[in-house]
């Protein structure tokens, strides 16, 4: 039997008592699909109206919160590519689904897979690694969080993670290292977290602007600021940083 997780248009669905995403049968989810998609063995993801979702329950999660939940990330990660993805770009013409709402096809007959887009995003800390250097998006002003961009053709995942925090921050980073990763169903990425230190307490370059602020922050003053929700990578990377993880002298390396 078919079960579903119905999402309005800005990633939120309905809750249940457990704090987990509440699946609904075809009578009460289905009639409100504007799209639908198979996201793993029976379950189904449907886009439904904001007014339809809040008639379907009381709590509400979001894709920030439950970023790392294969449901969430999957199901509203599938949807937003088949809204977005309405003609084929290799000759214009107009797409149509499979069964499973996955792959499209244009005139050609060719296959369209979703689309993901690689990103980083890392903890840029000081070379004795107690402060956090943090920035204020200018898309998203009072929080403060990790700094973040897409990867460019040819670049490495280091490379990038080097170019954003110079482009954004102007500081230079020594070795940066992988250490986990999370689907962001809300831009369709794939967010790569990354750890690097500075020497560079103040700017030695431009910056280019996304960022409004910048702040050095110790363990002790995290708490000033707004930070990214919990669920997120970013959040889980400041509570590592926090605790001591990316900070060699403190491992004992």
């Amino acid at each position: 039997m078919k079960r579903f997780i119905a999402f309005d248009a800005a990633g939120r669905f309905v809750l249940g008592a457990d704090g987990t995403p509440t699946l609904f049968d075809a009578h009460s989810a289905q009639p409100h699909a504007e799209n639908t998609v198979h996201v793993d063995d029976d379950v189904w993801a449907v886009l439904v109206s904001e007014a339809q979702l809040e008639a379907m329950g009381e709590r509400f999660g979001t894709c920030r919160s439950h970023a790392s939940d294969y449901l969430v990330a999957r199901g509203f990660g599938l949807l937003r590519n088949q809204r977005q993805l309405r003609f084929d770009p290799r000759d214009g013409s107009e797409v149509t689904w499979g069964e499973a709402g996955i792959v499209a096809r244009g005139a050609s007959g060719k296959p369209l897979f979703p689309r993901i887009d690689p990103s980083v995003i890392g903890v840029v800390q000081s070379t004795d690694g107690e402060r956090i250097l943090l920035g204020e998006n200018a898309r998203r002003p009072g929080y403060f969080t990790l700094i973040a961009g897409y990867i460019d053709v040819g670049e490495t995942i280091e490379d990038a993670f080097a170019r954003e925090v110079w482009e954004e921050t102007g500081r230079r980073v020594g070795v940066v290292r992988y250490v986990g990763s999370q689907p962001w169903a809300l831009s369709g990425a794939l967010m790569l977290g990354m750890v690097a230190s500075t020497s560079d307490v103040d700017a030695v370059g431009p910056l280019d602007g996304e960022l409004t602020q910048l702040r050095w922050l110790r363990r002790d003053e995290l708490d000033t600021v707004t930070l990214a929700v919990p669920g997120t990578i970013a959040r889980r990377m400041i509570d590592q940083w926090a605790r001591g993880e990316f900070n060699e002298k403190r491992r004992g390396t």
